[in-house]
């Protein structure tokens, strides 16, 4: 009885140390414990939509180049009707535009989507503030 448990905490722990979530196959591929801002889009996009990809992206690449230098953030966009896209589409849900930060030492995602929507176009400092606010939360969990 005490052999088979010492099998079964052995292989247990085995497969812990081995597993990798899905979460980190698609995103987060190298690994590292990093914050990724991702832009979900469909080919043909409308004005709101390039609103919220130029408002994400300006906000990581100005206030946040520290740590897009150091590896720590990483902004992406995401094309869902590129085939190629399908696994990390599906894993958020994205079917359109959609704004996600997601953790990948946590493995959370903070979908920012509707913000997105509702401030893209006439509140830009507002989307910008949810953007900016979500990435510092996240980076004090690396």
């Amino acid at each position: 009885m005490k052999n088979s448990f010492l099998q079964l905490l052995i292989l247990t722990s085995l497969l812990f140390t081995t597993y990798k979530s899905d979460a980190q196959k698609w995103v987060g591929s190298s690994g590292a414990a990093k914050i990724e801002v991702i832009d979900f889009h469909t080919t043909h996009r409308c004005q709101t939509c390039l609103a919220i990809e130029n408002a994400a992206r300006n906000v990581v690449e100005q206030e946040f180049a520290g740590e897009v230098k150091a590896g720590k953030i990483v902004f992406k966009t995401v094309d869902v009707d590129d085939s190629k896209n399908n696994q990390i589409a599906e894993k958020f849900e994205a079917s359109g535009t959609a704004l996600f930060i997601y953790n990948g030492k946590t493995g959370q995602a903070l979908d920012l989507t509707e913000a997105g929507f509702m401030y893209a176009v006439n509140k830009e400092a507002k989307l910008k503030e949810y953007i900016r606010n979500a990435i510092r939360k996240n980076l004090l969990l690396l």
